[in-house]
């Protein structure tokens, strides 16, 4: 067979796999917004038949076959960087996936939604108990499936290829050190300032109708193409889709008008990601993002890099009194600018400050990393949990809803997924050192609102790359460094020394 036409019938293969992703991800965004109370067991019962389907499609015999034809032709090294690129994502998936046996892939999709579905009820009643029969079966299950994907290692580093490729525990731990020992001192000037914000310049009533038209103009703002996207409302915000079809959620609340408008820009930042990827790639494994990590940065980039600077504001404060009557009309920029930067530990990591974030991740990271090796137990969990956040955050958790069962990923089955999210910090201040160099008025041009030269670099630099690189290859190539906490320090050493005078 000649080795273009092995690699056209790969393509082939792999099609089936990506589009039944994307029913999935639909499935899966109906079940959070709009599905039935009463649907759930038969939502499982769908996304299994799915899951079932796609484990079919990428461990099918012919593709190992297709892909050491392909490896194996004297011409093979003759294919440009996209097919070859190609070739190893699917060699990568095909092994991965043709560990896991069916029927686990089927009792995992199937659990899925009644783990969600019970920890949604028992977050609404603070009641972690009602919660732990699901918990303790979905650890079950993800202790298999890493089990079947390399029984040599720790389960934390089985499953973290699937999230962040070429990182592991250990380069966590490593990165995660010096992050902490970074964020600690900034923590403490931005604490012990007497120079501390009024949190009540943001904390005013704002109808839920004004802050959807907030949501709508922002996200545009940000170029988030609504033609190819929508907003809607769920308990906890995300991001699905892909290419022409990306969905992103918030949630609004009265009192603060703030904790939707960057639900919405971090979101947006994930939107604008899945949108630009190369169109040319769609429906190849090329196609899709680098990582989760590149897409916490892109999601953190607008969000917190962009819409958290004085920058943005000095722009967008006349825009939002205008939008809102007279809630804002007596607030000044920098105290405002202030107040939606309050460093303050907290309990609640999506509300978290960009300066503490990072310790919330380093919490989750310790504890599913420990919980999956069996060095503590879900009967030891809350406890545990409540322990590390007076230790690292001095904050005392009253409640489970606060605690332990704040987030949905374990609930989900997204093990070894969290430290993306302190990932995409340390990336995208990488990207930023680059942005400052390539685009030195880029300051002024926020101030402006034209947002659309750093989202091209973005797009140019990160988005239509798409999943040509892993990581740590991919951050080489735009910054010429390997991945260090040391750029994230440095800008909110720098930010937070302007805001607080330390």
């Amino acid at each position: 067979m000649d080795i273009n036409d092995a690699y056209e019938r790969l393509l082939k293969e792999v099609y089936d796999y990506i589009v039944l992703l994307q029913i999935k991800n639909i499935l899966d965004w109906d079940f959070e917004t709009y599905m039935p109370s009463k649907g759930v067991e038969q939502r499982g019962e769908e996304l299994a038949m799915i899951a079932k389907l796609r484990h079919d499609r990428i461990t099918n015999p012919k593709i190992g076959e297709l892909i050491q034809a392909i490896k194996n032709d004297p011409n093979y090294s003759s294919l440009d960087l996209v097919k070859r690129r190609n070739v190893v994502l699917t060699e990568r998936e095909y092994n991965r996936e043709s560990k896991i046996p069916k029927e686990l892939v089927e009792k995992i999709a199937k659990h899925t939604p009644i783990a969600i579905d019970t920890w949604k009820k028992a977050k609404k009643e603070s009641n972690y108990l009602l919660f732990k029969p699901a918990l303790d079966k979905m650890i079950e299950l993800t202790k298999e499936k890493a089990y079947c994907l390399d029984p040599d290692k720790e389960p934390f580093d089985a499953l973290v290829e699937k999230y962040e490729p070429g990182m592991s525990s250990a380069h966590y731990s490593a990165l995660f050190k010096e992050l902490k020992e970074g964020l600690i001192p900034v923590i403490q000037k931005c604490i012990s300032s007497p120079n501390q914000p009024n949190i009540t310049l943001i904390k005013r009533k704002l109808p839920i109708s004004i802050q959807k038209q907030l949501s709508e103009d922002i996200s545009q703002l940000v170029l988030y193409d609504l033609e190819r996207g929508r907003i809607d409302e769920t308990e906890h915000p995300f991001t699905t889709g892909y290419y022409d079809d990306v969905r992103i959620t918030t949630h609004y609340y009265e009192e603060d008008f703030s904790d939707s408008f960057y639900s919405v820009l971090h979101e947006a930042g994930h939107g604008i990601y899945e949108q630009n990827l190369l169109q040319e790639y769609k429906y190849q494994l090329v196609g899709e993002f680098a990582s989760y990590g590149i897409h916490e940065s892109q999601s953190r980039f607008i969000e917190n890099l962009i819409g958290r600077s004085s920058e943005f504001w000095e722009f967008y404060l006349p825009r939002l009194k205008k939008m809102t009557g007279n809630v804002f009309s007596d607030v000044e920029l920098d105290l405002f600018v202030h107040a939606l930067n309050e460093v303050k530990p907290s309990k609640i990591r999506i509300t978290a400050d960009e300066v503490t974030y990072s310790l919330h991740i380093i919490i989750r990271f310790e504890i599913e990393r420990d919980l999956l090796a069996g060095k503590i137990t879900t009967d030891q969990l809350p406890d545990v949990w409540n322990e590390k956040y007076r230790e690292y955050l001095g904050v005392d958790v009253e409640n489970d809803a606060e605690g332990v069962l704040q987030d949905t990923h374990w609930a989900g089955g997204s093990f070894s997924y969290f430290p993306s999210y302190a990932m995409g910090n340390i990336y995208n201040a990488h990207m930023l050192e680059i942005i400052a160099r390539d685009i030195p008025d880029y300051k002024e041009l926020i101030k402006k609102g034209e947002l659309n030269f750093i989202i091209d670099w973005l797009v140019e630099n990160v988005h239509s790359v798409s999943n040509l690189y892993d990581p740590p290859e991919l951050i080489k190539r735009i910054t010429g460094e390997e991945i260090s906490p040391k750029y994230f320090i440095k800008y909110l050493e720098e930010k937070f020394s302007k805001i607080y005078g330390f």
